[in-house]
C-alpha cells in the first residue's frame, strides 16, 4: 500500500494505518467529485459521452475485430449464457441470428448469438472478449492480467475479423439470454447429458430427495440412438418435476426405456462444511456466493468448530478455500490472527450491530485454529473423510504432513504470475472430476497456488492435471517464468488413511470469473465417495 508503482503515484506514508475508513472515504471522495463536476458542465459532460459513443461505433465499422459469434451448436449453452448476461447487464448488445450464416469458411446455425462491435459499447466487449497481450518486461501490475471471458467460461466465443459479420441478420435480446432446456422423447428414465453445465450441481440439490446414478467412463462411448451419454451423465426416474427442472435450468436431457446397461454409480450428496478463517475471507467469500449461487448446501465452520473435535461424525467434505495470510502457507490458516496478551476480540451478536455473527461468532477471533485444529483435521481424513483445498490453502495438507508424499514449494524471486489464463492437462479424464469435460487441454486461471511435486511411481495415480508450463500454454495475461510451472500437478486426489485430500493448486471459485474450472469442484463434491480407489 505504501509503494509508489504506475497505478498509486501518490501512496499513503509508511506512517499511516490504513483502514476500511480509508478506503470509503476515497470512493465518496471520487463519486463527490464526478457529481460535482457534471453539475458544474453537463453539457460538456453529456457530448463527450456522446461523442465516446459514437467513436466506438465508428471503430467497430472500421476496425477489427468486427465482432463475436457465439455459436448455437455449442452442447452447454449454459456457460455461453452467463457471459452474455454478463455483457447485456453493461448495455452491450447482442443478437440472435434469425437464420444459418457463413462467415469465411465457417457455417453457423441459425439462433447463434452474435455481437457487433459497431455500438456505443462495442470497446468494452472487445475488452472483455479479446485476449491480454503484455509485454515480456512489463512492469507490475494492480490486479489479475488475464480475464478472456471464452477461456474463462470454457464457452466457444469466435473472434470475427470479417466484416460481414455486421450484415448478419439477428433479433436484439430484449434482456437477459436464457437457453431453452429440453427432455426429448418419452420413457421411465431420465438421462441428463453432462455437458459441462454447472446447473447440474443445482439439479441434484433441487431434487435431493430423489435418487440419481452417474454413467461412468466408459470403454467406448454410450448411446442412444444418435444421442451420446457422456461420462457423468445422470440417470433419474422420469417425472414432470424432473422435466420442470431441466428446462429452467437450461440442460439437455433424453428419456429412455430404461437405464443403460453401464457402469454407474448412486450420487450421494454430501455432508459438507467450508472452513473459513477470521482473519482472510474475501478470496473464501467468492467460494460462498459460487456455492449459494449453485444452491449447494453447507455449514461454514470456523476454529471454534475445527476445535470441537468429531468433525467426521458431522461431515463427509470439508473445503478449504484459497485464503491464510502471513505470506501464504499452512501458517496462516493454522495461527490466523495474532492474539494480544489480555486482550479479546470478539465477534458476536449484539443489538446495535445486527449484522455481527449474523453467519458465525467468536468470543475471541484470534489465535487460529492452532495446531490441535490441524490434529483434527487429520483425524477427520484418516477416518473417512474428504479434504478439498483451493489455491494458497493447498499448502496445508503438505506443510502439515497431512499428506506424506506431497511437496508445495513456492515459485522463485523471478516468477511473476498476476492471474494470468493458462493451459493445463488433463492426464486422467477417466475421473470423476473431469466429467463434462470434453478437451485434454482446458484453460485455467493461474492461482498463484503451490508449487506441487509427488514421487514418480506416486504420480502415475495421484496426478489429475498438470501445468504443460511452456510460453504458448500462457493464453491470456502475464506469466514471467513460466518455466517454473513445467509438469506441476494441477490437481492432485491423494488417498490418506481412509479418506482423502484432493488438492487444486487453482482456484476453481475465483471471484465469479472461472466458471469453466467450478465444475471440477462441483464434480468433486457430487462424486466425493466414487474416486477410484
Amino acid at each position: 500500500m505504501t509503494a509508489r508503482e504506475w497505478y498509486r503515484p501518490l501512496p499513503p506514508p509508511r506512517t499511516l494505518t490504513w483502514s476500511m475508513r480509508n478506503n470509503t472515504n476515497y470512493m465518496e471522495t471520487g463519486v463527490l467529485s464526478a457529481l460535482e463536476l457534471t453539475a458544474s458542465i453537463p453539457k460538456t459532460v453529456l457530448e463527450n459521452f456522446y461523442l465516446k459513443s459514437r467513436n466506438s461505433v465508428d471503430s467497430g465499422s472500421k476496425d477489427a475485430p468486427y465482432g463475436y459469434v457465439f455459436p448455437a451448436s455449442q452442447k452447454d449453452l449454459t456457460r455461453v449464457a452467463f457471459v452474455v448476461n454478463v455483457l447485456r447487464k453493461q448495455g452491450i448488445e447482442v443478437g440472435e441470428a434469425t437464420g444459418e450464416f457463413k462467415l469465411g469458411a465457417v457455417t453457423y446455425p441459425a439462433g447463434s448469438l452474435v455481437l457487433k462491435r459497431n455500438q456505443p459499447y462495442g470497446r468494452l466487449a472487445k475488452i472483455l472478449l479479446e485476449k491480454q497481450n503484455f509485454p515480456s518486461d512489463a512492469q507490475t501490475t494492480y490486479d489479475d492480467t488475464g480475464w478472456t471471458m471464452g477461456l474463462m467460461s470454457h464457452a466457444r466465443i469466435d473472434e470475427i475479423d470479417d466484416k460481414a459479420v455486421l450484415d448478419v441478420p439477428v433479433q436484439n435480446l430484449a434482456g437477459m439470454y436464457q437457453p431453452a432446456g429440453a427432455v426429448t422423447g418419452s420413457g421411465a428414465v431420465t438421462a441428463i447429458l453432462h455437458n459441462g453445465s454447472n446447473n447440474l450441481i443445482t439439479l441434484r440439490y433441487r431434487l435431493k430427495d430423489l435418487q440419481f446414478d452417474a454413467i461412468e467412463k466408459p470403454v467406448k462411448p454410450v448411446k442412444t440412438g444418435d444421442v451420446d451419454l457422456p461420462a457423468g451423465t445422470m440417470l433419474v426416474a422420469s417425472s414432470p418435476r424432473v422435466t420442470a427442472q431441466v428446462e429452467k435450468l437450461g440442460l439437455q436431457a433424453v428419456a429412455l426405456a430404461a437405464a443403460p446397461d453401464v457402469k454407474k454409480h448412486a450420487i450421494d450428496l454430501p455432508r459438507l462444511a467450508m472452513f473459513s478463517t477470521w482473519g482472510s475471507t474475501q478470496d473464501l467469500g467468492w467460494v460462498r456466493y459460487a456455492f449459494d449461487k449453485f444452491e449447494i448446501d453447507y455449514d461454514l465452520i470456523y476454529k471454534e468448530r475445527i476445535r470441537q473435535g468429531n468433525l467426521r461424525a458431522a461431515y463427509d467434505v470439508i473445503v478449504i478455500p484459497s485464503q491464510g495470510g502471513r505470506g501464504g502457507g499452512a501458517k496462516g490458516l493454522i495461527f490466523d490472527i495474532d492474539p494480544r496478551p489480555g486482550k479479546t476480540y470478539a465477534y458476536t451478536r449484539d443489538p446495535a450491530f445486527p449484522a455481527l455473527g449474523a453467519y458465525g461468532e467468536s468470543q475471541d477471533i484470534t489465535g487460529g485454529m492452532g495446531l490441535p485444529g490441524v490434529a483434527e483435521l487429520d483425524k477427520f481424513v484418516n477416518s473417512g473423510g474428504v479434504l478439498i483445498t483451493l489455491g494458497a490453502a493447498s499448502y496445508f495438507a503438505p506443510e502439515t504432513f497431512i499428506t506424506h508424499t506431497v511437496d508445495a514449494a513456492r515459485a522463485t524471486a523471478a516468477f511473476y504470475a498476476p492471474g494470468p489464463i493458462v493451459e493445463a492437462e488433463i492426464v486422467a479424464p477417466e475421473h470423476p472430476i473431469f466429467y463434462g469435460y470434453q478437451e485434454r487441454v482446458v484453460p485455467v486461471r493461474w492461482a498463484g497456488g503451490p508449487l506441487l511435486r509427488v514421487p514418480a511411481e506416486e504420480a502415475r495415480k495421484s496426478v489429475l492435471m498438470r501445468f504443460p508450463g511452456n510460453d504458448s500454454s500462457v493464453l491470456s495475461g502475464l506469466m514471467r517464468g513460466v518455466a517454473e510451472t513445467r509438469g506441476r500437478p494441477a490437481i492432485l486426489d491423494e488417498p490418506v488413511g481412509q479418506g482423502r485430500v484432493v488438492i487444486f493448486s487453482t482456484n476453481p471459485a475465483y471471484r465469479w470469473q472461472n466458471l469453466g474450472e467450478f465444475n471440477m469442484l462441483a464434480n468433486a463434491i457430487l462424486h466425493f465417495h466414487d474416486f477410484p480407489k
